[in-house]
Formats: structure tokens, sequence, C-alpha cells
């Protein structure tokens, strides 16, 4: 949905500038996605656990994180939304690049080159 790339956007922003305005987008869109998930699980639970998962990781909380980049990936898998899996395998895998855990890194990024090839990409 535009609301998780703007969300996903605006977080990758904050790494580079500590932002008020890109605060504001993230929080907002958290609720807007918040409210869908409830209505459509199946559809919206790994949008909103992956941009969760990047609050997490902003905020140095790895343990969360890593948590959070799981179960996305988990209910993109589930939910059979392949280029979504591979989306947050792909967060997941730049989240531990930051870390210096270049294994993880390593084993992410190339779970999301699988899911994006199998996606068509």
């Amino acid at each position: 949905s535009l609301k998780n790339v703007t969300a996903l956007n605006s977080v990758d922003k904050l790494r580079v500038q500590d932002s008020v305005k890109w605060k504001k987008v993230v929080r907002k869109s958290v609720t807007a996605i918040r409210k869908l998930a409830l209505n459509s699980d199946w559809n919206y639970t790994n949008k909103l656990e992956l941009l969760e998962a990047e609050q997490q990781s902003l905020r140095d909380n790895y343990r969360n994180a890593t948590r959070l980049y799981d179960a996305s990936i988990e209910s993109a898998r589930k939910s059979g939304f392949i280029h979504e899996q591979g989306l947050a395998c792909e967060k997941a895998g730049f989240h531990y690049e930051r870390r210096g855990d270049v294994c993880n890194a390593w084993k992410y990024l190339n779970q999301a080159r699988e899911c994006y090839e199998e996606w068509g990409s």
C-alpha cells in the first residue's frame, strides 16, 4: 500500500536526518496500517510488522527489531506475498549489516534475492 511505502521511505530518511516531519509521517502511517490490519489481517499484518521492525531498528532496539522482521517475513510467507517477504528479508539484512553482523546480513539478503527471483523480478 502507498501508506506502507511512504512510511518505509520516511524511516530511511530518518536514518539520515532526525526530523519531526518524518517521525510524524511514520507515526500516522503506523496508525493507519494498524487499523487496516484489524480488518484484513492476512493483507496488512506483515506490512505493520515490517514498519514496526524498522522503527525498532531505528531506535537501536535490536532484539525487538529482529523479532518483528522475522514475524513480518513469516506473515508475508503465510499470505503468499513473496515480494513482500523479499522486502522484509532485504530490510532485515540491512538491519544486520548496520549492526556489523555480516553472517546474518548475508543470510537475509540472500533470502531476499531468492524471493525476488521466485516472484519473477
